[in-house]
C-alpha cells in the first residue's frame, strides 16, 4: 500500500528575493520619510503650502510618466540594470534636496527623483514576480510589501524625530539619511544575480542546440522564435495590455478615497479635539502586516473575488465610521481594522495584473499597477482638498466610503475574475 505525500512546496524566500525586498524597503522608508517632513521644510525655506502642492504634484507626474518606460525598458535591457539606476538617481536627488532652499530647484529634484522613484518601484515589483514560483505570486506578493508596511509605520516617527529642532541642518540630515537608505538600495540591486543566471543558462542551452545546426540556419530560427514570440503577444495601448485597465480603473477609484484619508486624517483629530493620530498609522500597518501573512495563499488557491470583494466592503464601512470617532481608541482601533481589510486587498490587485499579463510584459504590469496607484493620488489630492474647504473634513471620509463602493462596483462588473475568465472563454 502506498502513502500518497503532499506535494512539496516550492521555495519561496531566495537570496535574490530577500535582496529585491531589501531595495524596495529602502526607497519606501525614503518614499514615507520624505513625505511628512515636505510642508515642514518648505516653510522653514520661507515657501508657500501651494509650494507643497507643486513639489509633490512634479514627482506623480514624473513617476507616472515613467512607469510605463521603465517597464518596457526593462523588458529590454533587464530589471536589475534599471534598479540600479533608478535608486541611484533617489540617492542623488535626496541628497541635493537637502542641500538647496530654493522653491525651484526643490521642485527640479523632487521631479527627477519621481523619475528614479518611478523606475525602481516598477521593476521591484517585476523582478520580484520573476524570482516567486507561479503557485505562490499572490503569498509572495503580500510578503515582498513588508518592508513598504514597515517604511509606512516606522518612517514617519522616524522623520519627526530628526526634523524636532525645525532648523535647516535637521533637515539635511533627514535627507542625507533618506539618501542613505537608497544607497542601501543601490548596493542591494547589484548583488541581485537571477538575470546573469539566466542568460548564462540561455547561452548554454544555445552553445548546445548549435553543435549539430548550421551557423547560418541556427541565426534564422532565432530571429524567427523571436518574431512569432512578438507576434503572440497581445495587443497593447500606451504601452500596457488591454487585460489591466479593467483593474486599474477599479484600483484608481479606490486609491483617490485613500488619498483624503492619509492628507486630512490628522489634521482632523488634531481639528476635533481626539488628540494626536502619529500611532494610527503604526496599529495600520500592524492590521496590513498580519493579512499579508494571511491571504496571500487564500487568493493563490481561491482566486482574488473571495478577498476583493469583502475586503472592499469592509473598507468602504470604516470610512463611514471615521467621521463619528470621537476617542484615540476607538481610532487606533479602527485603524487596525481598516488596515487588515486594506493589507488584503491591495496586494491582490497588484497580483492581478502580474496573473492578467503575459509574462513577457511583468514590467508593463508593474507600471499600471503602480500608475494607478499615482493617478489616484493626484486626483485625490485635488478632490479632497476642494472637499474640505467647502464643506469641511467629515466630508472627505463620506466621499472615501462612496469611492470604495464605486471601486467595488467597477471590480465586479468589469474587473473581477468572473468577468475575465467569462471573457477569456468567448475569446
Amino acid at each position: 500500500m502506498t502513502i500518497d505525500r503532499p506535494a512539496k512546496r516550492e521555495r519561496l524566500m531566495t537570496k535574490d528575493f530577500a535582496l529585491i525586498m531589501t531595495a524596495n524597503s529602502g526607497t519606501a522608508f525614503m518614499n514615507h520619510m520624505a513625505a511628512v517632513a515636505l510642508a515642514f521644510h518648505v516653510a522653514a525655506v520661507g515657501g508657500l503650502q501651494v509650494h507643497t502642492g507643486i513639489i509633490v504634484m512634479a514627482s506623480s507626474i514624473t513617476a507616472l510618466i515613467m512607469r510605463p518606460v521603465a517597464g518596457r525598458l526593462s523588458e529590454t535591457f533587464g530589471r536589475v540594470k534599471l534598479l540600479i539606476i533608478g535608486a541611484i538617481i533617489c540617492t542623488v536627488a535626496s541628497v541635493a534636496y537637502g542641500l538647496t532652499t530654493m522653491i525651484p530647484m526643490l521642485i527640479l529634484l523632487r521631479a527627477v527623483l519621481g523619475i528614479g522613484f518611478g523606475m525602481h518601484s516598477t521593476c521591484a515589483g517585476a523582478a520580484a514576480v520573476d524570482i516567486l514560483p507561479k503557485s505562490r505570486v499572490a503569498e509572495g506578493i503580500g510578503i515582498f510589501g513588508l518592508g513598504a508596511t514597515l517604511a509606512q509605520a516606522a518612517g514617519p516617527g522616524l522623520a519627526m524625530f530628526i526634523i524636532a529642532g525645525g532648523t535647516l541642518s535637521d533637515y539635511r540630515m533627514l535627507f542625507l539619511a533618506t539618501g542613505g537608505m537608497c544607497a542601501i538600495s543601490a548596493i542591494a540591486n547589484m548583488c541581485i544575480t537571477y538575470e546573469r543566471k539566466r542568460k548564462k543558462d540561455i547561452k548554454c542551452k544555445a552553445d548546445h542546440d548549435n553543435i549539430t545546426a548550421e551557423p547560418e540556419n541556427a541565426i534564422q530560427a532565432e530571429a524567427q522564435a523571436k518574431e512569432k514570440q512578438q507576434a503572440a503577444l497581445p495587443k497593447t495601448f500606451l504601452g500596457f495590455e488591454y487585460a489591466v485597465f479593467s483593474p486599474m480603473i477599479s484600483l484608481t477609484f479606490m486609491i483617490v478615497g485613500f488619498a483624503g484619508l492619509i492628507l486630512y486624517l490628522p489634521v482632523f483629530a488634531v481639528n476635533t479635539g481626539i488628540g494626536n493620530p502619529a500611532l494610527y498609522f503604526l496599529f495600520s500597518a500592524i492590521g496590513v502586516f498580519i493579512s499579508r501573512m494571511i491571504f496571500g495563499r487564500i487568493v493563490d488557491r481561491r482566486g482574488s473575488d473571495i478577498v476583493v470583494i469583502p475586503g472592499t466592503i469592509v473598507m468602504a464601512l470604516a470610512f463611514f465610521v471615521i467621521p463619528h470617532i470621537n476617542t484615540l481608541v476607538a481610532l487606533f482601533a479602527l485603524g487596525m481594522f481598516l488596515g487588515f481589510a486594506q493589507g488584503a486587498v491591495m496586494p491582490t490587485f497588484n497580483a492581478i495584473f502580474f496573473k492578467r499579463c503575459s509574462t513577457a510584459r511583468r514590467g508593463t504590469a508593474s507600471g499600471a499597477h503602480f500608475s494607478a496607484i499615482d493617478i489616484g493620488f493626484a486626483i485625490g489630492g485635488l478632490f479632497h482638498g476642494r472637499l474640505v474647504d467647502v464643506y469641511g473634513y467629515a466630508a472627505v471620509f463620506r466621499a472615501g466610503g462612496v469611492l470604495m463602493i464605486l471601486s467595488l462596483l467597477v471590480y465586479i462588473l468589469i474587473a473581477s475574475d468572473k468577468r475575465y475568465e467569462n471573457k477569456g472563454r468567448k475569446s
